[in-house]
C-alpha cells in the first residue's frame, strides 16, 4: 500500500467524489458520492488490512496546482495475479487534453517495477463512454465481457 502524499489527499478526494457525477453512466444518474481526508484514508487503511497494494496516479495542473485527473491500480496478496485498474477520471474541465492516456500509460509503466509478475490488467467502463474505451483500445486492452446496469425508481 502507498500512502497518498499529504498534499494530495484533498485533491484526491476530490476526485473520487467527482466519480460519481462526472464519468458517463447511461443517464443512469447517481448522488454524488462524499469523500474527504478521512474517508480517504480509511479506505486506503482497508486496502492495507486486506494485504491489497492500490497505486493512484494523478495529473496536476501547473497552473492552479489542483489534481485534474487520476486512475487507480490494485492487486491483491498475490502479485503474481491479475492486476485491476479501477477508478480512472478527467474532471469535465480538463477533457480533451489526453490527460487519461497519459494517467493510464504512466500507471501502467511504474506498476510495473511493484508487481513485475502480474501479467493481465483487468479494467472496465462504460459503454457510452468512448473517449475512455478509445483510450482502452488504442493501449492494448480488449472487451472479454459486458454488463448492464438497470435502475428502477420506487415511489
Amino acid at each position: 500500500m502507498l500512502p497518498t502524499p499529504p498534499e494530495h489527499v484533498e485533491g484526491y478526494a476530490w476526485l473520487k467524489s467527482r466519480m460519481s457525477t462526472d464519468a458517463p453512466s447511461a443517464d443512469l444518474e447517481a448522488d454524488e458520492e462524499v469523500w474527504d481526508a478521512q474517508r480517504l484514508i480509511e479506505s486506503e487503511k482497508r486496502v492495507a488490512e486486506m494485504g491489497q497494494i492500490i497505486q493512484v496516479t494523478v495529473a496536476q495542473h501547473v497552473g492552479t496546482g489542483e489534481l485534474s485527473a487520476f486512475t487507480e491500480l490494485r492487486i491483491g496478496p498475490d502479485l503474481g495475479a491479475t492486476t485491476h485498474q479501477h477508478d480512472t477520471l478527467v474532471l469535465k474541465e480538463h477533457r480533451g487534453h489526453r490527460l487519461g492516456q497519459l494517467v493510464k500509460c504512466d500507471a501502467l509503466l511504474s506498476w510495473t517495477g511493484l508487481a513485475p509478475e502480474s501479467r493481465d490488467v483487468i479494467t472496465y467502463n462504460a459503454e457510452e463512454n468512448r473517449p475512455m474505451l478509445s483510450i482502452n483500445e488504442a493501449m492494448g486492452f480488449t472487451a472479454i465481457a459486458y454488463e448492464g446496469a438497470w435502475k428502477k425508481e420506487l415511489s
